[in-house]
């Protein structure tokens, strides 16, 4: 009843109500069978996923909903400790009730029968699209996930255990010990049974007793049954027999769920039967060895572990088949992600769980990692055994071994190779040797060395021939992975810095990688890169692959599938969410030779790379460097290990001086107040040539690295003289030609630059908001006297010139709000100078008035960016006047006649998550209509979503969940529909030109069928 009115029923792919009928191929299969099982411990009558993460669990009231506060509490704490689940609700005849997981103290939102509508709060439109986070951010906000107060308690006990003497390795490893021995003991595999015969006691008894012999036992105990991969801290018992009772209070604190941070008894319990393995063993690589990132290793997050298994597995013809080979294994968050993936689909397909024997024989078969790190390995051994322990029937270990006469394999030396021979570049890895790996799925190291000391990936691309960009170890690791996949039928599945491929520098190993590997899929994750690696200063990008035949050319018609997410509120969900929207399909031969393809088409679309290739073909600021007495030098180098003989300072020493860190403007103008005195402590640079010095005097133009927080370069004008260091760059010319510098600065500030760095500049897009020498000299630029119309474009110079003058006479308070006045000016002329059109200049506003303000969020109460509000009238009518301008442009192109119009339903403001339906019909003749209103009708959209439905014409995936599958047209009778959440982002200028291209091409498919 309740499923019907909020519109769940619908999605049948997403609403999950029996545990029999959970799919096999489904990534959370055994976590949906555990909450919907009717003698479990959360006994939901309904599950409903979005982009298959669980995400609402609903129970079901045996009396009043309202008396049921008790039961969504207890359902909540559980819920919570699984890490996947974001709300609950429980239903009876006439009410319900809505509360977070993650939220203790949250106060229930209570929902009646009659407010229960398709597109009213709670209901999956509500879901799906997002908007309950906008009305209730603090119910998701991540810090109070499960691994966010694990992964905290277990920091300040660590601090607690130093001070009572521990070391703070032997303080991390008894910490991971004792969180796996309490998986143990509440999972019940540390059973009754298993404590009598063994003759030890329950860890959290003993802690609180503590029983530093009765923890010694257990320990060792455990360690022999699980192969000795049980971690221990260094100096094995004796941490434990020199373990304080001051540390006993910490470690009891720990296990009575006291939160770690105020000393009060946490109000949701750690739940170990809920908590998946994935989880701990992440837990363990996040908190564990802080030299990690020494190695450049990082953490890799659950839902970005799920979804490289996704796609991984996406294109084997049968999952049980492949023999998976993680090189770098770390903790084993991608092994067991993959175990366990392998097993729900083997017991789905077998319609039976499978037996203790039969999923060590899938672990030992299947499964493989290295890593150089023996901590770690011994983890990820120990997460496989809980892998194949979990949710077998009997739980306890000794009377499951006993019953099946089998007992845990030992992996070490065998399916998981440590230390030296486990380093995936050794000559004596066993694992890479062997070479028939059909699967190799890893999160290689992102490390850039910066010593002299070779690693093992320097030497092994040296005997290889390799020069390896950077010396960065996963692109080593990306061409020694070939080595290790069978030939015909291996695949990659990597995690990567997008800077592997998407850094200008990295462009000959591109090459050189793609002569060898056909690439299928890259997922670039640049927008979330504050949010998804809290310490990596790189974004991530998932690339999946397989090797290429020997001689093979790339193909010129071969192309691989460029996804391109954005932030956006899924991710409070818990889930990385691959929209339709943001795919494209890009030739392999053109990443081949020229990989600023992936920034270009991050945030942009092929009209802007012919926008940007029309204006790099007037020429760039850079070719100005070949006038008379033009130059770009940066200032003097403090110090330079190629110099012997540093230079003294006296020669500018009595000059004013910039410093980079108080750059400051007034518009296009520098702020000479921030000028100060030549530090004193500075006697000797590097060096000094004529070309440095004739930088710090006459007219020329400054700019620093950073950037503005409107992603604004920092550059100024000025005549004065003064010096700078080398983190500042001049651009000089000839005084006869400042007026030209003049308008030079202003085109810096301009929109179009920030719209053309934004699509061309890998580090502004993806890195820092930093701007580099080369950046600017790429810059779009024709001097008056080349341009198309000289006589008009040495007017604009001079009217922008005059204006730059007049602001340099004017008083200094006051400047920045009188070239803001002007700005709207400036840009006319500017977008004039540069010959862009109407729809260009529209493209460019879009680009800066939406999408640079919520680049890359810091924080997920960041992600609602505007491009995530709902689209207004105004963005609607923009829209479609586009959309049926290009394909206006379409039909002429192809020799069409007639033209196109167009209708818009759209949901009101009050629904929640509104959708739109735009109708298309050809007509005899052009048209000539006025701008489109849209028609609002929430009654009339649900309508017409039904009939496309119930006629069949919509896509499962646009069934299931519209507001992923927004590029989808389908065709009623003689019309075509385009349905669209109303999401901002979905009714860009961009999207229209992508949109008009699907219409197209979907016509065109219909036509040959």
């Amino acid at each position: 009843m309740w499923l019907d009115a909020w519109g769940y029923s619908e999605a049948s792919g997403s609403l999950h109500v029996r545990a029999e009928s959970v799919p096999g191929h489904h990534p959370y299969r055994t976590e949906i069978r555990s909450l919907l099982d009717p003698k479990g411990s959360i006994r939901a009558k309904a599950v409903f996923d979005v982009e298959g993460v669980p995400t609402v669990c609903f129970l079901e009231s045996d009396g009043n909903a309202l008396d049921d506060q008790g039961l969504l509490r207890s359902v909540r704490e559980r819920a919570w400790n699984q890490n996947l689940v974001s709300m609950v609700m429980v239903v009876d005849a006439t009410h319900a009730l809505a509360a977070p997981t993650s939220l203790p103290e949250a106060s229930f939102e209570q929902i009646e029968f009659k407010q229960a509508k398709p597109f009213g709060a709670f209901s999956r439109a509500d879901v799906q699209s997002g908007e309950v986070f906008g009305r209730h951010a603090d119910w998701f906000a991540p810090e109070n996930r499960v691994d966010r107060k694990l992964l905290s308690n277990l920091g300040i006990i660590v601090e607690a255990l130093i001070k009572e003497g521990l070391s703070k390795s032997s303080s991390q490893l008894l910490m991971a010990q004792v969180m796996f021995v309490a998986y143990l003991e509440h999972r019940g595999i540390v059973g009754d049974v298993y404590r009598k015969q063994r003759k030890v006691g329950s860890l959290f008894e003993l802690a609180a007793q503590a029983n530093r012999a009765g923890v010694i036992a257990l320990m060792a105990s455990l360690k022999k049954d699980f192969n000795g991969d049980l971690l221990e801290p260094d100096g094995g018992r004796q941490v434990w027999r020199d373990f304080s009772d001051v540390a006993f209070g910490h470690l009891n604190e720990f296990l009575d769920h006291v939160d770690m941070a105020d000393g009060q008894r946490s109000f949701w319990r750690y739940d170990f039967r809920f908590i998946p393995v994935e989880l701990i063993s992440g837990i363990y690589e996040s908190f564990l060895a802080e030299d990690k990132r020494d190695v450049g290793a990082y953490y890799t997050p659950r839902h970005l572990a799920t979804l490289t298994v996704d796609q991984a597995f996406a294109g084997s013809e049968d999952i049980l088949a492949e023999r998976v080979l993680d090189g770098a294994c770390g903790s084993g968050i991608l092994l067991t992600t993959a175990y366990r993936r392998m097993l729900a689909y083997g017991e789905a397909k077998a319609g039976k769980q499978w037996t203790f024997t039969e999923r060590i024989q899938l672990l030992e078969q299947n499964i493989f990692g290295s890593d150089i790190n023996e901590s770690a390995c011994r983890v990820t051994a120990f997460s496989l055994y809980l892998c194949v322990l979990e949710n077998l029937q009997p739980a306890d270990l000794l009377k499951l071994t006993e019953q099946g006469k089998a007992h845990l394999p030992t992996l070490n030396e065998r399916n998981i190779i440590r230390g030296a021979k486990g380093d995936f570049f050794s000559g004596e890895n066993p694992l890479v040797k062997r070479g028939n790996f059909t699967l190799l799925i890893s999160n290689p190291p992102w490390l850039e060395p910066k010593g002299k000391e070779l690693l093992s990936s320097d030497r092994w691309a040296a005997d290889q021939g390799f020069k390896i960009p950077r010396r960065q170890v996963c692109l080593a690791y990306m061409l020694r992975a070939i080595d290790a996949v069978d030939p015909v039928r291996g695949r990659f599945c990597f995690i990567l810095p997008v800077s592997s491929f998407g850094a200008q520098t990295s462009q000959p190993f591109v090459q050189l990688w793609l002569d060898r590997c056909e690439l299928d899929t890259a997922v670039n994750f640049g927008d979330l890169r504050k949010l998804l690696f809290e310490n990596a200063k790189q974004p991530t990008l998932v690339v999946v692959a397989r090797p290429r035949r020997p001689r093979e050319e790339i193909p010129s018609p071969e192309t691989f599938e460029y996804w391109t997410p954005k932030a956006d509120v899924s991710l409070a969900f818990g889930r990385l969410t691959l929209h339709g929207t943001d795919r494209h399909t890009v030739q392999t031969s053109v990443l081949a030779y020229d990989n600023s393809v992936l920034t270009t088409l991050y945030w942009g679309t092929p009209q802007d790379q012919a926008t940007i290739a029309g204006l790099e073909m007037l020429g760039q600021i850079g070719d100005l460097v070949d006038e008379p007495g033009w130059q770009m030098t940066k200032g003097f180098h403090l110090k330079d290990s190629a110099v012997s003989e540093p230079v003294s300072v006296e020669s500018i020493a009595s000059a004013p001086y910039l410093d980079a860190n108080e750059f400051a403007l007034h518009g296009p103008l520098l702020d000479e107040g921030v000028l100060v005195r030549f530090p004193a402590k500075v006697t000797h640079v590097a060096k000094l040539s004529e070309k440095i010095i004739g930088a710090f005097q006459g007219p020329r133009i400054v700019f620093k690295d950073g950037m503005t927080s409107e992603r604004r370069i920092c550059a100024g004008f000025s005549t004065k003289k003064f010096s700078f260091n080398s983190s500042t760059t001049a651009i000089v010319a000839p005084k006869k030609e400042a007026d030209l510098l003049r308008f030079l600065s202003v085109y810096l500030h301009s929109d179009l630059v920030r719209y053309l760095l934004l699509l061309t500049a890998y580090q502004i897009s993806f890195e820092r908001e930093r701007v580099s020498l080369l950046n600017v000299k790429r810059l779009p630029f024709v001097h008056p006297r080349d341009h198309s119309n000289p006589q008009r474009a040495a007017a604009i110079v001079g009217e922008v010139a005059a204006f730059v003058k007049a602001l340099e006479s004017s008083p200094i308070i006051g400047r920045e709000e009188v070239f803001d006045g002007w700005r709207k000016q400036a840009e006319k002329l500017i977008s004039e100078y540069f010959g862009l059109t109407t729809s260009q200049v529209a493209r460019i506003q879009e680009m800066v008035q939406l999408v640079v303000p919520g680049l890359q969020p810091s924080t997920y109460t960041k992600l609602l960016t505007p491009l995530q509000m709902r689209a207004s009238d105004h963005d609607l009518q923009l829209y479609v006047k586009a959309l049926l301008s290009e394909l206006g442009q379409w039909r002429d192109a192809m020799g069409g006649s007639g033209g196109f119009d167009a209708s818009l339903t759209i949901g009101s403001a009050q629904a929640h998550g509104a959708l739109a339906i735009l109708r298309l019909d050809a007509i005899a003749e052009k048209s000539s209509k006025a701008a489109m209103r849209p028609e609002v009708a929430d009654q009339a959209v649900a309508t017409l979503v039904k009939t496309l439905q119930h006629k069949g014409v919509l896509p499962v995936k646009v069934r299931d969940n519209v507001y992923l599958a927004a590029d989808i047209v389908v065709r009623h009778g003689d019309s075509l529909y385009l349905v669209k959440p109303m999401a901002r982002r979905l009714w860009l200028q961009a999207e229209a030109f992508r949109d008009a291209e699907r219409v197209v091409r979907f016509v065109q498919e219909q036509a040959a069928q």
